[in-house]
């Protein structure tokens, strides 16, 4: 029987930081130096004042407080956790890993794992409900090395998909389980075929966590060509499977696919999960590997697009469609089966991240750890910026066999790991831009550099969050500024959609000596936020959260955390000021920026930081502005814009 276990609720408040005071507080005091300050006045419209469209603009109607907090992990090991899924149940699901079977836990109860007492790592799934209770726990693996599955998907009905990647079990005592009782045979012979040699499966659990079957994606091998790996997996409407596998030598996917020997190659594969048949195969045209633990997989249904983020296996050479990977980290887009326009698999664009080489001419470790696409096929990446340059010094995101691609942008600080966020959207021209990017700038008692981590991307309305280690970085006029030496806090950040301002951080206190991560992030179906990472030491330390103490068994565990603003079935009430989908590009820009809409624009007013009108026109009706800012200083400006139904938007524009 796989566990049940349950937990009570747990409920609390601890925010830190919004963005609904700060940002409004300092526009105000700007406002304020300018007391003969006009209201813009749109023909036929409602008068509405600028203070109260930019407070308005930046302001979070709800209070998120932290609800509850669930960890788990044991003694022999550092414990992750790599994606969480919201059902439509309600239910959050969760895969991460489990090493060993000391002290293995979640919430404080034991758990069965199919590890040895020497250690191993298994892959360990897990289910609660909104309110924190823990619902069933499933572990994939046995006493091998390279159990890992870094996400899940979710069908129509809730039930469960798992891309696993299992080590060969060693010892007869410790086969690889999918379940209590469903068990690979252990292999003895080397050259001998067997479903025992066999490292790539997709499993599906129901959504109580029930083994329901597993399908091997490799054919005959033995322990000379085992060797094979699923990249994400994603579910589309029709209940379709999509990944990326690798494979070594051998017939693979139902005879569908022969790998020659001594190579490895990457197939995009549609899988039907009710027939359990391969639907669709394509060969990917690349050379080299890529990171399996950094490697980010979407598909925008709507366009038939995939798109794969990663980096370099051991810096070795990568290409696609034989074009090099220069840098270390890149962003590919290209298109899927069937496409009308082109061949299937063929690039559509590919953008990397430069910064000049160190002194010792290494390439610079900028690290893209997540992508997201949203429903209006913007693409999101986030990571982690690994530069050792004194302020000022160019960071580009470009495609570098095109120059005409280039987006140099500066980060606010100077440390050796910052992390970052960039939106790229597509203009008129289906050309693919980056709007903009968001750094950090140093607080006031930061004292040395450490490693960092930040992971999953997730959307609300018209903000975007993603998870980070956070301690002395400062987001607009966001900070936690923790102590001298204080080590990184898992946070929650959240920013504006459009223009990347910052609307919140959410911290959770840990120990001053531990660095702590959150490294994945969903919204449920309430509007709140779902939150996990990793930990040692403890978390909600800090005097005052009603979230209690939790605690790691040992080594680094992981934990999942609630961020709510309602009880469970009650939505998130939302405030809807800025209420249209704006494309800005470029941004920063050097003198001419565009601006789309759905809509057509009837009249835009752009004023600098003090609010003082710069530029104005009110007899338009187009989708597209193109303003000039030439002969203006450089410096930040908002753009006030109102459509032919009356709807409004406030955007930020940077001029270099």
């Amino acid at each position: 029987m796989k566990n049940k276990l349950h937990k009570n609720n747990i409920s609390g408040h601890a925010e830190l930081g919004s963005a609904s005071h700060s940002v409004c507080h300092s526009v105000g005091i700007l406002i304020n130096k300018t007391p003969t300050f006009q209201i813009p006045k749109f023909p036929n419209f409602q008068i509405f004042s600028f203070f109260f469209l930019l407070c308005s603009f930046f302001s979070n109607a709800q209070t998120y407080n932290w609800d509850w907090a669930v960890s788990g992990g044991g003694m022999q090991g550092a414990d992750y956790i790599y994606d969480v899924k919201v059902g439509s149940d309600n239910n959050y699901y969760f895969i991460g890993s489990m090493h060993g079977t000391i002290g293995v836990q979640l919430n404080g109860d034991p758990v069965d794992v199919h590890n040895s007492s020497l250690g191993g790592e298994d892959i360990f799934l897990f289910s609660t409900n909104c309110e924190g209770q823990v619902r069933w726990s499933q572990a994939i693996g046995g006493n091998g090395s390279g159990d890992s599955a870094y996400n899940i998907a979710l069908d129509s009905n809730n039930n469960v998909y798992v891309g696993a990647r299992v080590g060969f079990a060693t010892n007869p005592l410790y086969p690889v389980h999918f379940s209590p009782t469903e068990v690979l045979p252990v292999p003895t012979n080397p050259n001998t075929v067997s479903d025992g040699w066999k490292t790539s499966f997709i499993v599906k659990y129901d959504s109580n966590g029930d083994f329901v079957w597993k399908k091997a994606v490799q054919g005959d091998v033995n322990q000379n060509n085992f060797d094979s790996r699923i990249h994400d997996i994603v579910m589309d409407s029709q209940n379709k499977l999509h990944f990326i596998v690798v494979f070594a030598a051998g017939t693979h996917l139902d005879g569908l696919v022969n790998v020659p020997a001594n190579t490895y190659q990457y197939y995009l594969v549609k899988f039907n999960t009710v027939t359990q048949q391969f639907d669709d195969v394509l060969l990917l045209p690349t050379t080299g590997q890529m990171e399996p633990q950094n490697t980010r997989f979407a598909y925008d249904e709507t366009s038939n697009i995939y798109y794969i983020s990663s980096i370099r296996e051991s810096l070795m050479p990568f290409s696609y469609n034989n074009e090099p990977i220069i840098n270390r980290s890149f962003v590919l887009a290209f298109r899927g089966f069937n496409s009308s326009i082109g061949t299937d698999g063929e690039e559509i664009w590919r953008r990397e991240i430069y910064s000049d080489p160190n002194s010792s001419g290494a390439i610079q470790l900028n690290r893209v750890k997540s992508l997201a696409i949203d429903g209006n096929s913007d693409v999101y990446i986030g990571g982690i910026l690994g530069w050792d340059y004194n302020l000022g010094t160019s960071i580009k995101i470009y495609d570098p066999n095109d120059p005409t691609t280039d987006f140099s942008f500066a980060p606010n600080a100077a440390t050796l790991n910052m992390p970052f966020m960039a939106k790229l959207t597509y203009d008129s021209n289906n050309n693919i831009q980056v709007q903009w990017v968001k750094t950090p700038e140093l607080d006031s008692n930061y004292t040395s550099n450490t490693s960092l981590n930040v992971g999953g991307i997730a959307f609300r309305e018209n903000e975007v969050a993603m998870g980070s280690s956070e301690t002395y970085f400062k987001w607009d006029n966001l900070s936690l500024n923790r102590p001298l030496y204080y080590q990184p806090d898992a946070t929650l950040l959240r920013f504006n959609k459009q223009t990347g301002a910052a609307i919140a951080m959410h911290a959770i206190e840990g120990g001053a000596n531990n660095n702590q991560s959150m490294t994945v992030v969903a919204v449920d179906n309430d509007g709140n936020y779902i939150t996990g990472g990793n930990f040692k030491g403890g978390l909600f330390t800090n005097t005052g959260s009603n979230v209690p103490p939790v605690y790691s068994a040992g080594d680094t565990d992981f934990f999942v955390a609630k961020l709510a603003a309602s009880v469970c079935g009650t939505p998130v009430s939302t405030e809807k000021f800025n209420n249209i989908n704006v494309n800005v590009y470029p941004n920063p820009t050097n003198d001419i920026v565009n601006i789309e809409t759905p809509e057509k624009i009837t009249g835009y007013f752009i004023y600098n930081e003090a609010a003082q009108k710069l530029q104005a026109k009110t007899q338009t009706t187009n989708n597209t502005q193109q303003l000039n800012l030439e002969g203006f200083p450089p410096g930040v400006y908002f753009v006030a814009l109102k459509t032919e139904t009356g709807k409004t938007a406030t955007v930020k524009v940077v001029k270099k």
